[in-house]
């Protein structure tokens, strides 16, 4: 279910509902631990389609620079009621281990520079569904001109990388690859989405 909403009323700000994007994320990432690669625009949302990864939009409000404060209260109110309905379907509130994402280090700390608002720690954000870690991440541009909601899909080991044998040359290979991709990984979108074939 998505819903595109322009600047009139109460849902100016809303580009997709989060709780239909997540329940189609556990559909599909949930079938087992297949290495197939996804296509993300496949579960139907407004996507921007990284490969390995994807940022599904969900909100976009004119920033507090902007005089529009209203805006970005409606955008925390979303990211917590959102959080909240997560956290009832998909496990923690201080019952799962995999809530806490740091936002000093790895991909907590990209999202923490891009603009990140961090709700505390540990940034209790995120859930895991087989080999991938879904993050949910509002953001506030540098001239504090818009805030964006957003749900990231990334590889599980982006967040949390543990060894299968450590100490080995091979885990350490696969441990700087793993590092590699997660620093060249681009956090930051913004709404309308660019046209694919421009």
């Amino acid at each position: 279910m998505v819903n595109a909403f322009s600047r009139l009323g109460q849902e100016k700000n809303r580009i997709s509902d989060g709780l239909s994007i997540m329940h189609a994320l556990e559909r599909a990432l949930g079938r087992g631990m297949s290495e197939k690669t996804l296509l993300w625009a496949d579960l139907g949302f407004p996507v921007i389609d990284r490969g390995t990864y994807a940022i599904f939009p969900l909100a976009v409000a004119l920033g507090q620079a902007e005089g529009d404060s209203e805006g970005a209260e409606c955008l925390s109110g979303m990211r917590h009621s959102l959080q909240r309905s997560c956290v009832h379907f998909f496990g923690g509130d201080d019952v799962h281990a995999e809530m806490e994402l740091d936002a000093e280090a790895g991909y907590g700390r990209k999202l923490a520079d891009a603009g990140a608002v961090v709700t505390g720690p540990p940034w209790e954000c995120l859930w895991c569904i087989q080999r991938f870690a879904v993050v949910l991440a509002h953001t506030v541009d540098r001239q504090r001109a818009s805030e964006t909601l957003a749900l990231h899909a990334v590889p599980m080991d982006w967040v949390r990388y543990r060894p299968l044998n450590p100490g080995t040359k091979r885990e350490a290979s696969r441990c700087r690859r793993i590092v590699r991709e997660r620093d060249a990984a681009d956090v930051v979108w913004s709404w309308p989405l660019p046209d694919p074939d421009e």
